[in-house]
């Protein structure tokens, strides 16, 4: 037998597979040290975002300090001028309104100017609202300065309701500027902005035609409408609108030949009874809570206080206190601009109460204006504002000047005869009788506002 032939081991294949464990080593090595590097980029990034993040959202939150504190300083520091005090040179067809061909403005950033008519306005916001630090310690501290400029300015008479005195004021609405710094202003390490309208406003007391607390009845033959006295005198053709509103925080009825042009309202507990023969133009709808009326401040007349009883004859009075005021047939009671504390009035058939400038009654314990009524010669029922506290029915009749706003919030108030009234009533009971016709004077809504304090409308945080 041969023998076997024998073969040296493969040496070569080896050596190459060694080669290659050796270069995937490398190659993996390189790949984890890329990858280290680029982990190491990503975490900084992310420390270096989150950082700049966490600045900016306390810079943010500054900056808001910055608008809360602007609508406190508006609410509590801050009364809105009126012509006597330089806003009657404003511009109001611009917006920002305009003062000196400039839009005014309270400035308590660096670089704005300030451009209003009142310095002390001007010192004390900038006060308040200037480069203002919020500092717990020193690692944290921040700063806001805010600017404001008005957007939009509308004269009107507010009334105190723990008073009920009338003072004049205006809506104004302001645009806030808030830019917050985390950090020294002049380094921030964070910096935000937010831009905030805010605006004060004012529920007006007659909003209303026709406002019977507990109840409305209709009877008769009633129109209810509106006019706008910037247009001029009420005018069934030129003059007439559909404002002329009814409410009631109970029950409305209508059994006579009604006509609203406007809407109608009844209390979430009431009902509304409409007869045959009543239009409403606009819509019927269910309060979903009853209106707050607020209650007549108290008053006294002292024991003594003078009465008056012309007939025949004309007597002035000027504003004070009184007791009953009882107008004899052909009797006039002339009354100067101003407030009245009266205990009563009542008018004979042919008597007349006549107003000569703005003036307001307090009446405490009888009202009958049911002579011949109120002769307002200036035209506006705004002019002539009538407070009555006292609980027995309140009578007046209509004619070509009883322009009037009447507030009688624990009475019974009727309107009677043939004639027109001009202005908004309001009484605990409302009774329309005859075929009265009720004209609601838009220039009631900017008259005797119930003040709604600043508010914030809107916000926006702005990019930097």
């Amino acid at each position: 037998m041969g023998a076997e032939r024998m073969h040296p081991p493969n040496t070569r294949n080896g050596n190459n597979e060694k080669g290659i464990a050796l270069v995937s080593t490398l190659l993996f090595l390189a790949v984890m040290g890329v990858l280290s590097t680029a982990l190491v980029f990503t975490v900084q990034n992310e420390i270096r975002s989150s950082s700049a993040y966490k600045y900016n959202q306390q810079a943010f939150y500054v900056a808001d300090a910055g608008v809360q504190k602007a609508v406190h300083w508006f609410r509590s520091d801050y009364l809105p001028l009126v012509a006597a005090t330089g806003a009657g040179d404003y511009d109001t067809a611009q917006c920002p309104v305009e003062y000196s061909s400039s839009a005014v403005r309270f400035a308590g950033q660096a670089g704005s100017t300030d451009n209003f008519p009142d310095t002390n306005y001007v010192s004390a916001f900038g006060a308040a609202l200037a480069d203002r630090d919020l500092e717990a310690d020193g690692r944290n501290r921040g700063v806001y300065a805010v600017n404001a400029t008005l957007l939009k300015y509308i004269p009107a008479t507010f009334v105190d309701t723990t008073t009920f005195i009338a003072y004049p004021s205006a809506m104004e609405r302001w645009r806030v500027d808030s830019v917050g710094y985390w950090g020294d202003a002049a380094n921030p390490m964070g910096v935000s902005r937010i831009e905030a309208v805010i605006e004060n406003s004012g529920n007006a007391l007659f909003d209303k035609a026709l406002w019977g607390i507990d109840s409305v009845n209709l009877g008769g033959t009633v129109l209810v409408d509106s006019y706008d006295p910037a247009l001029g005198n009420y005018n069934v053709t030129t003059n007439r609108g559909e404002q002329g509103s009814v409410g009631s925080n109970g029950s409305v009825s209508a059994i006579g030949t009604v006509d609203i042009y406007g809407d109608l309202a009844f209390g979430p507990l009431g009902s509304y009874t409409p007869g045959p023969n009543i239009t409403v133009t606009g819509t019927v709808t269910q309060l979903p809570e009853e209106r707050y009326f607020p209650p007549i401040p108290d008053f006294t007349i002292p024991a003594g206080s003078p009465n008056y009883a012309p007939q025949n004859t004309t007597v002035t009075l000027d504003p004070g206190v009184y007791g009953t005021l009882d107008i004899k047939n052909k009797g006039t009671i002339k009354l100067n601009p101003g407030v009245y504390y009266i205990d009563s009035i009542a008018e004979a058939a042919r008597g007349t109460l006549e107003i000569t400038g703005h003036t307001t009654l307090f009446v405490k314990s009888g009202l009958d204006l049911s002579g011949q009524g109120v002769i307002n010669p200036l035209g506006d029922p705004t002019e002539l504002t009538i407070y009555y506290d006292g609980t027995s029915q309140a009578k007046f009749t209509g004619g070509s000047t009883a322009y009037m706003e009447v507030y009688a919030p624990e009475a019974d108030v009727r309107l009677t005869g043939n004639a027109d009234f001009y202005g908004s009533f309001i009484g605990k009971t409302l009774q329309l009788t005859g075929t009265p016709q009720v004209h609601f004077s838009l220039g009631c809504l900017n008259d005797n506002l119930m003040e709604r304090p600043f508010r914030v409308l809107s916000w926006t945080q702005k990019t930097l």
